[in-house]
């Protein structure tokens, strides 16, 4: 069994797009892993473990459904929330901290961590978006904070990927409103997470 296998287990190969199977055969040399894939719909909650059913699978199975709601996952208390419209991925929430906008940008090198402090400071005094607030006091341009968004809902998915258990709850229905919308494809962000881990040591 390949070292790399505990990390990679949540990945369902039957029926995975083509080149996610080649990239793991051809990396890996991982055996096929067949899970039940679970039946959403736009009316019925689905719940379960990330043991059972790997949120590859969930977000697939989500995106053809083409539903509207939100994916939450539970484990040694972090709650991590995926919303998805018309089966795309428009958001994501956590409650660490380090999954934090602010946090995310200093990481990437955006934004310098006084500046993120002026932001909460200015925040808890007029309670705008944090991301409104950074974009006018002009420590980032309108479209890297659009780049931010999405590299924060991408991270916060990408840690999701590496939990080897958890519950999930999928709730159908209204979504929190935003300022910004974004759309992700989930096969494309599969993909995106599969090369990833691929590089990691």
């Amino acid at each position: 069994m390949p070292e790399n296998y505990n990390k990679l287990r949540f990945i369902r190969q039957e029926n995975l797009y083509p080149a996610g199977v080649l990239i793991l055969d051809k990396a890996f040399g991982l055996d096929i892993i067949k899970t039940t894939r679970p039946t959403m719909t736009n009316h019925e909650p689905f719940s379960g473990n990330l043991q059972n059913i790997p949120l590859s699978d969930l977000l697939q199975n989500l995106q053809s459904s083409k539903v509207t709601g939100t994916l939450t996952l539970q484990h040694d208390g972090q709650e991590k929330s995926i919303y998805v419209k018309d089966g795309n991925i428009v958001s994501a929430s956590s409650n660490l901290s380090g999954d934090r906008l602010g946090y995310i940008l200093i990481n990437a090198g955006k934004l310098r961590r006084e500046q993120m402090d002026a932001a909460l400071k200015l925040q808890g005094a007029t309670h705008k978006k944090f991301g409104a607030i950074i974009v006018e006091l002009g420590f980032l341009t309108p479209k890297e904070l659009f780049d931010g968004l999405k590299l924060q809902v991408k991270e916060i998915i990408y840690s999701l990927f590496r939990w080897e258990e958890g519950h999930f709850q999928f709730t159908p229905g209204h979504l929190p409103d935003q300022a910004i919308p974004l759309v992700l494809n989930p096969i494309e962000l599969i993909s995106e997470i599969i090369e990833r881990l691929q590089k990691e040591p």
